[in-house]
C-alpha cells in the first residue's frame, strides 16, 4: 500500500426505515487504523450507507487513492453503472423520472469522488469478511449511541465487539433476543415488552438478532432501542425477520439446500453472543426454534424460551400467542364462505393450517359453524362425510361447509404433501377432499386454502396482551436467574417449564376432550363414526 493509499470500508444500519439509524466506517492507511460512526433520529437505510461513504471520504486527504468497500450495491452501482451520469444529466431525476432521495449526500460524493482516485467495491452483506463484519458492528453501535456523530474509538483489532458500556460506573446488562420459525401476529408485541420490561425496570440492553438463527450465526444484529419498539405493538410479523431454514448445527449454504451436507456453525453464534456480551438469549419461536433454544443451553448459553404458534402445539403451555390471531382471521374467512355456499347449493371445503395438529380447524370450524370437521387426530372416511351432507340434504339444508386441517388424512393413508424441490411441506388435502365429495354426492364443490393469511395481520387483542405478559415474564425471569427456562400459561397464570419440557413433543386434539365432545353435540361431523 503506499502511502497516499486508503482502504475503507462503509456500511449503514436503521431500526425501522424510517428509524433510527446509525453508520460505521474503517479507514485503513498504512499500519493505522481508524474508526468512525454516527446516527440521525429519523433515517433510512440509504441515507446512513451514503452518510458512512461520505464522512469517510470527508476525513482522507484530497488527491488520495481510495478503494472503498460496500455492502450497498446500490451506493456502488451509482458509480459503476454510470446512474449518477445519469442522474445529473436528467437533473436529479431517476429512470422512472422520480427525484433522487438524499440529493445532498449524492452530490457530496460526487465532489469528493472528483478530488479523490476513488475505486468502488461491493462486498457480501453476509460474507466472512472480518472489516466488513467489523464496519456492520460499528453502524448497529451506533445507532444506540447518545450522540449524533459520536467516533467509537478503536476496540480490537479482531472482529469488532458489541461490548456492554458503562452507566455510572456500573456495567449495563445485556440478554439477547431472536424470532425463529414462521412468522404469526404478536411476534413484534414480544419483542416490544421484552425491550421495554428490560429497560424501564432494570436498565438492561436488547441486542436484536436479524432473521432468525441467522443473524446469530452471522452476527447480524443491533441494539433495539425503546424508539424502535413504538408503534410496532398492533403491526404484524417481525421487525427482526425471521426464518425456519437455518439450523446452526447443520448450516446449509443458501439456507434449505438438502443436496448439501450442513456445517456446524454453533461456535460462530456462541462466538455471536459474546462478541456483544450477552448474559441471555431469549428465543421467541415454536417447537423447532425452542429444541434449537435447547442445544444451545447444553453448550452453556443461559437461554429463555418464549412460545410462538398459531399451531398451538406446544406442550408445555395451555395457549401460544399467535393461535387466537389465526383462528380469528380462518373464522372471518368461513363466515365469507358461508353465504356463497348457501347462495350456490355448493359444498364449500376451507383448508386452515395447523400441521399435524387439528387445533385451528378445530376452533375456527366451531366458531364458524362447520358442519364437518376433519382433523389428523381423527382419520376420517369419505363415506362418513357424503352421509353428513346428504342428511343435510334431506333436512332441506342445500349446502355444506367442511373445515380441514392441512395434516387431515383418510382412514388407513397418510397425509398429503406437496413436493418443492427436496423439501415435502404439508397441503392439498382441501382440495382432495372437494374433488372426492363432488363425485360422491353430485353436488359442486369449491376448496379454499387459506394457508398463509392466517400468519399475517394485525395481532387480536388476546394475543397482544398473552405477547406482552410472556416478554414481561422472559425478563423477569432472567433478572430471577431462573433459565434454560420456557414462559407458558398455565390456566390465567403465567409461569414457566424447564425447556427440556418444552419441547418434548407435540401437543394434540384429545378425541374424547369436552371440546369434541361439544361440537358432536351440536351436530358436526368429525368424518368418522364415533
Amino acid at each position: 500500500m503506499s502511502a497516499d493509499e486508503y482502504i475503507v470500508y462503509t456500511d449503514g444500519a436503521c431500526s425501522g426505515n424510517p428509524g433510527p439509524g446509525g453508520w460505521g466506517a474503517v479507514i485503513r492507511h498504512g499500519d493505522s487504523e481508524k474508526q468512525i460512526s454516527g446516527r440521525e433520529e429519523i433515517t433510512t437505510n440509504q441515507r446512513m450507507e451514503l452518510k458512512a461513504a461520505v464522512e469517510a471520504l470527508r476525513s482522507i486527504p484530497p488527491g488520495s487513492k481510495i478503494t472503498l468497500h460496500s455492502d450497498s450495491a446500490y451506493l456502488i452501482n451509482s458509480f459503476n453503472q454510470g446512474w449518477m451520469e445519469r442522474w445529473v444529466k436528467n437533473g436529479w431525476l431517476n429512470s422512472k423520472g422520480n427525484p433522487v432521495e438524499n440529493q445532498d449526500l449524492w452530490n457530496e460524493l460526487l465532489e469528493l469522488s472528483k478530488i479523490n482516485q476513488v475505486k468502488w467495491v461491493k462486498v457480501k452483506g453476509h460474507g466472512t469478511d472480518q472489516l466488513n463484519v467489523r464496519c456492520d458492528l460499528l453502524a448497529r453501535r451506533a445507532i444506540g449511541c447518545n450522540e449524533q456523530g459520536e467516533e467509537v474509538e478503536k476496540r480490537e483489532k479482531t472482529a469488532g465487539r458489541g461490548s456492554a458500556r458503562s452507566k455510572n460506573g456500573r456495567k449495563i446488562r445485556r440478554i439477547g433476543l431472536l424470532t425463529g420459525g414462521g412468522d404469526c401476529p404478536g411476534l413484534n408485541a414480544v419483542i416490544r415488552a421484552v425491550v421495554k420490561g428490560a429497560s424501564y425496570n432494570y436498565d438492561i440492553e436488547v441486542v436484536g438478532f436479524n432473521n432468525g438463527f441467522k443473524g446469530l450465526v452471522e452476527n447480524d444484529a443491533c441494539l433495539i432501542s425503546d424508539f424502535a419498539v413504538s408503534g410496532i405493538l398492533n403491526r404484524g410479523g417481525t421487525i427482526l425477520g425471521t426464518s425456519n431454514r437455518d439450523n446452526p448445527f447443520d448450516y446449509r449454504p443458501g439456507g434449505l439446500d438438502y443436496s448439501q451436507t450442513g456445517a456446524d456453525r454453533s461456535g460462530d453464534a456462541v462466538e455471536s453472543l459474546k462478541m456483544w456480551d450477552i448474559e441471555c438469549l431469549v428465543v421467541i419461536g415454536g417447537d423447532g426454534s425452542l429444541f434449537l433454544a435447547h442445544r444451545f443451553s447444553k453448550l452453556g448459553v443461559p437461554v429463555i424460551g418464549i412460545p410462538k404458534t398459531i399451531d398451538n402445539d406446544l406442550p408445555a403451555t395451555d395457549v401460544t400467542f399467535g393461535f387466537d390471531s389465526a383462528v380469528t382471521t380462518a373464522t372471518e374467512a368461513i363466515d365469507k364462505i358461508h353465504t356463497t355456499a348457501e347462495s350456490h347449493h355448493r359444498v364449500m371445503v376451507v383448508e386452515v393450517m395447523g400441521r399435524n395438529a387439528g387445533w385451528i380447524a378445530l376452533h375456527a370450524g366451531m366458531a364458524g359453524g362447520g358442519d364437518i370437521i376433519l382433523i389428523p387426530e381423527l382419520p376420517f372416511a369419505y363415506s362418513c362425510i357424503a352421509e353428513k351432507i346428504d342428511q343435510r340434504r334431506r333436512q332441506g339444508k342445500k349446502f355444506s361447509i367442511i373445515v380441514v386441517a392441512e395434516g387431515a388424512f383418510e382412514v388407513g393413508k397418510e397425509p398429503v404433501y406437496q413436493q418443492k424441490g427436496d423439501v415435502q411441506r404439508l397441503g392439498g388435502i382441501g382440495p382432495l377432499v372437494s374433488r372426492e365429495i363432488e363425485k360422491l354426492t353430485g353436488m359442486e364443490s369449491r376448496a379454499t386454502v387459506l394457508g398463509h393469511l392466517q400468519r399475517g395481520g394485525s395481532p387480536t387483542s388476546y394475543d397482544r396482551i398473552l405477547a406482552t405478559r410472556f416478554g414481561v415474564k422472559a425478563v423477569e425471569l432472567f433478572r430471577a436467574g431462573s433459565l434454560n427456562e420456557m414462559v407458558c400459561l398455565r390456566g390465567s397464570d403465567i409461569d414457566s417449564v424447564p425447556l427440556e419440557e418444552a419441547v418434548s413433543g407435540i401437543k394434540r386434539v384429545d378425541p374424547d376432550s369436552e371440546l369434541v365432545r361439544t361440537a358432536i353435540a351440536v351436530g358436526t361431523s368429525f368424518g368418522c363414526v364415533f
